[in-house]
């Protein structure tokens, strides 16, 4: 393994951080270079429990995937610069991948840009900023914060959310609510088999435990 590459992923809670992972990842195995995932946690822990819990499983099986060391960093939004900076230099990091999320955030915030203070902090490594392709990224995700739920398994192999712990659930997780409709209508994420899931929830039922990514790789070549 390369002494001389070192590769930092910095993510926050939100749904890119797969992406951006993914490129680290990439990049590591290009270069044969050690990868470290950081997670910028900046999120107040009791309201977000629930986001965070389903977000923290998918970076540990990422990083168990990528043979990647995961660690967490609590701290402010305006002090997001300061932790990648020191991180990267305790790290002696070559390469950091962020997010143009997170340059938005610092520029809605603060006026500045991540980019530059990043660069000055930390001449000493490449930075790469990955655009957001989709639309529904990050910034739409258009679901309420995560709350606990249940899933029944009914005679017909359906399975019905409930919100009270009955008798008989099927499965325990974590349900996130589409934020343009009255119904019961998102995404269910559950522990399946030791693997996370997020399946789809229309009004209140649950027709099949295929995960989300898998559908939309089944539609792609339907």
């Amino acid at each position: 393994m390369s002494t001389e590459e070192n590769i930092l992923v910095c993510v926050n809670y939100g749904h890119n951080g797969k992406k951006l992972i993914t490129r680290g990842a990439g990049l590591a195995k290009q270069l044969n270079a050690p990868l470290t995932i950081l997670v910028f946690d900046s999120l107040p822990d009791e309201e977000f429990k629930n986001d965070k819990e389903v977000d923290m499983t998918f970076f540990r099986e990422l990083a168990d995937t990528y043979k990647a060391t995961l660690l967490v960093e609590k701290s402010h939004y305006h002090d997001i610069t300061k932790v990648i900076t020191s991180k990267a230099k305790e790290l002696r990091v070559s390469q950091i991948i962020i997010g143009q999320f997170i340059e938005s955030i610092w520029a809605k915030l603060l006026g500045g840009s991540i980019v530059h203070e990043l660069l000055e902090g930390a001449p000493f490594a490449d930075l790469h900023v990955v655009p957001r392709e989709r639309a529904e990224e990050t910034e739409d995700w258009n679901f309420e914060r995560g709350v606990h739920a249940y899933l029944v398994e009914d005679e017909e192999g359906t399975f019905i959310l409930h919100f009270d712990d009955l008798d008989g659930q099927t499965y325990e997780g974590i349900f996130f609510k589409h934020l343009q409709t009255d119904f019961n209508s998102g995404i269910f994420a559950l522990k399946k088999e030791d693997q996370l899931l997020e399946v789809r929830v229309d009004d209140g039922k649950v027709v099949s435990l295929t995960d989300i990514d898998e559908e939309e790789v089944k539609d792609d070549y339907s």
